[in-house]
């Protein structure tokens, strides 16, 4: 049995509802950094909401290439996260069920070699205006949302 597939079709609506509650593969246009073997929660007009393992993520949808279904063997299955499937609610902003989370935000690459290739470990403060206002570090970056192809919670290996 073939894994399903669903490719962007320029100019076309992308519907990711039948993705709903699998494991896939989301692969991003040109050099943009993808996602593997992430389960599909939701997805709204324009953004698909994931998780991989206890974390949870979001795409913007102008950005993804194509959903391809991975199928798991019963041994890697174990060591993932329940997938839950949730309603996408309109009234919230995507990148607003961030805020206070330390995510790892993917940039969109226009170049070759760009030199900033996203914020790693980045602290979401404030979102509104079509801005991103994050710290990384001891520094405060404003991010155009426009520009942001993945965010996803980061992973705490220093815990205190």
């Amino acid at each position: 049995m073939a894994a399903l597939k669903i490719v962007r079709e320029s100019g076309k609506y992308f519907d990711c509802t039948p993705m709903h509650g699998k494991w896939c593969d989301i692969e991003m246009l040109g050099r943009d950094i993808g996602f593997a073997q992430v389960g599909i929660i939701s997805s709204g007009p324009h953004h698909i909401y994931f998780q991989y393992k206890d974390k949870r993520g979001v795409a913007p949808k102008m950005f993804v290439k194509q959903l391809v279904e991975v199928k798991m063997g019963s041994w890697r299955l174990k060591r993932q996260q329940e997938l839950v499937v949730e309603e996408w609610d309109d009234s919230v902003h995507p990148y607003e069920r961030f805020i206070g989370c330390k995510c790892d935000i993917h940039v969109h690459q226009t170049q070759l070699f760009e030199g900033n290739s996203g914020f790693f470990n980045a602290e979401i403060l404030e979102v509104g205006n079509g801005v991103v206002k994050i710290r990384e570090g001891s520094k405060i970056y404003p991010v155009n949302e426009h520009m942001i192809c993945g965010m996803m919670e980061s992973y705490s290996y220093f815990k205190i």
